[in-house]
Formats: structure tokens, sequence, C-alpha cells
């Protein structure tokens, strides 16, 4: 096989919402837009708005598809260079939230919360960012990161050169 131009897709009920919510509020770049029923965003995101008659709902039911009620199975994750701006921002569009800042055993903060779907969404320090934070907070000593961050050495001496 050669796959290429992975994507996780969403299945959404109000694709336009759910545009708005992606590009508008989280700031993704919309790259195809067909028939404002289904959006692909650059980052590899996309919204498909299911219609009646589609093979989908046809062998799942459309109330799989449609039930924000679900538990999540999945989330779709971002990373940051910034979590506390986006966090802020998160909070001034009234996102429901899984849980606000917190610190992962391996020192990555994150957020979690839901799209206008419930899908579950995080968003996360991206790796150089929160490796350079927690060598700080541990005193500059990268044997002590790497052992926090579960990670070997080298990548942690990798990031902290970049």
């Amino acid at each position: 096989m050669e796959l290429k131009n992975g994507m996780a897709v969403l299945f959404v009920r109000d694709a336009l919402a759910s545009r708005d919510f992606y590009a508008g509020v989280l700031g993704l770049t919309e790259v195809i837009n067909s028939g404002d029923m289904n959006f692909v965003f650059e980052e590899g995101v996309a919204v498909w708005q299911i219609q009646e008659g589609n093979i989908i709902p046809e062998k799942l039911g459309m109330d799989k598809i449609t039930d924000r009620s679900l538990v999540s199975r999945f989330e779709v994750c971002f990373e940051t260079d910034d979590i506390q701006r986006d966090y802020q921002t998160l909070l001034e569009h009234n996102v429901r939230f899984l849980h606000g800042i917190n610190e992962e055993a391996w020192g990555q903060r994150t957020v979690r919360f839901y799209d206008p779907d419930g899908h579950l969404i995080e968003i996360g320090e991206a790796l150089p960012v929160f490796i350079r934070r927690i060598y700080g907070e541990l005193d500059r000593d990268i044997a002590a990161t790497a052992a926090k961050m579960f990670l070997p050495v080298e990548t942690v001496e990798k990031y902290l050169k970049d």
C-alpha cells in the first residue's frame, strides 16, 4: 500500500457551524469547501455533514452519527506554542470543557474541550515548548527532564539545541 493524505474526519450535524468553530475559534485554515456540506482544513481535520441516504448512516444509523450524548471514543489533538493564550480564546468563545489546563504525567500542559457536535478536542503544548519549560523547572537537568518526560536523553538534547 502507498496511502497518502491521511486526516481525521468528524461527522457533524451542521457543517457550517463546525466550520465556524474550527476556522473561527480554533483558527484552522479552510482549504476545501464542498457545497457548505464538507470542509477540509490544512491542519489535517475535515468535517462532513452526512446526509440521509449516505452509506455511513445507512450502515451505522444516523442516530449514532448525530447523537451528541454518546461518549467520545477518540480525540482530535492539536499542539500550540502558547496554551494560556489559546485557553483564554476558548473561554471567550464559551466552549464546553472536559477540563481546563492540566499538566499530564509527562509534563505537557493540555486542555480538552468539545466542538459543537461533542467531539473531544485536545490542545497541548508543542514538544519543544514543554521540553524547554520542564528543563527550566528541573534546574536545567537533562537527565531529570528526560526521565520526567519518558524520553531518551538524546531527544531532549536535540530539542534543546534547536
